[in-house]
């Protein structure tokens, strides 16, 4: 009788809601799950996502689960017949939401990850009150519980652009998730900007990097992120005195050695004149050959 007051579409919508959500839960004391959800989801919003029972609890793992399958099937074929139910993925952004609003970030991130849906995922990253936390959280799972490798690309590319803006960017944690998605370039230009940084803290920030990039012992990413740091802009050699035709006396050389800065990087040497240098080409080149032979 229920039944056929929901599908009776003489009635209004509000009595056919309440008509399928009554038969939900006949169904689902029967043990008959897939017709449960399949009412409940007829039921639209007075279906409570936040009542606390096993009617709702039980409905909602089931509805997740076939949303994540749903959405794990349209990204990995290109078959548009692979459509989600409207309702379903309403339920799913209702329990996410309310997941996001009750502060259970943990669990909105478990959820949006399972369900590929990214925007629900940085949207409970963004609305942490310790996103810092919250992102190292979330590179865990991204490990532990993303099997298939590019969907994990995926979310560590939306981990590294919440890093970036983050108001004081943690560029350990930054490199660490270019580390996993392969991309040196990345890495190198963070290091590039902390070795040009006029704060020596920042310099030993790249140094601390440069360390936790070595201790994952990827050489040939290592080697990739040293090869493609930028060398020091040109470095104007000593000047010959005007009327000079003959080179400098070897005592002369040796007085003002103390005066020269030679960095090696492997393969050759630079000598150039502090006082003729710009400073911060050689401050640059000082901390480049460290982070190098790191790196090495």
């Amino acid at each position: 009788f229920r039944e056929s007051l929901y599908e009776d579409e003489e009635f209004g919508q509000h009595q056919r809601q309440l008509a399928a959500l009554l038969v939900s839960k006949v169904f689902y004391y029967l043990g008959e799950l897939n017709d449960s959800l399949s009412y409940a989801l007829g039921a639209g919003p007075l279906f409570d996502v936040s009542e606390d029972s096993d009617h709702v609890h039980t409905l909602l793992a089931k509805a997740i689960d076939e949303y994540a399958s749903f959405r794990s099937k349209a990204a990995e074929s290109s078959d548009e017949a692979t459509k989600v139910d409207p309702r379903l993925e309403e339920i799913v952004e209702r329990m996410l939401d309310k997941c996001i609003m009750d502060r259970k970030y943990q669990q909105a991130m478990g959820i949006a990850i399972e369900c590929r849906r990214l925007d629900k995922l940085e949207e409970a990253i963004t609305r942490s009150e310790n996103v810092h936390a919250i992102l190292a959280y979330c590179t865990h799972v991204s490990h532990s519980f993303v099997y298939r490798r590019e969907y994990r690309r995926e979310v560590l590319r939306l981990l590294v652009k919440v890093y970036q803006k983050l108001p004081s960017p943690d560029y350990l944690s930054t490199s660490q998730c270019l580390m996993f998605l392969d991309e040196p370039e990345g890495v190198a230009n963070i290091l590039e900007k902390l070795l040009r940084s006029e704060n020596k803290e920042d310099a030993l920030l790249a140094f601390q990097v440069a360390f936790d990039l070595v201790e994952n012992e990827h050489q040939a990413f290592l080697l990739n992120v040293r090869d493609r740091l930028s060398a020091p802009k040109s470095l104007p050699s000593e000047p010959v005195q005007p009327g000079s035709t003959n080179p400098a006396p070897a005592e002369n050389e040796n007085s003002t050695a103390s005066e020269d800065v030679q960095m090696t990087d492997g393969s050759s040497a630079i000598t150039t004149n502090v006082h003729e240098a710009d400073p911060k080409e050689v401050m640059y080149a000082e901390r480049l050959m460290k982070v190098k032979g790191i790196l090495s």
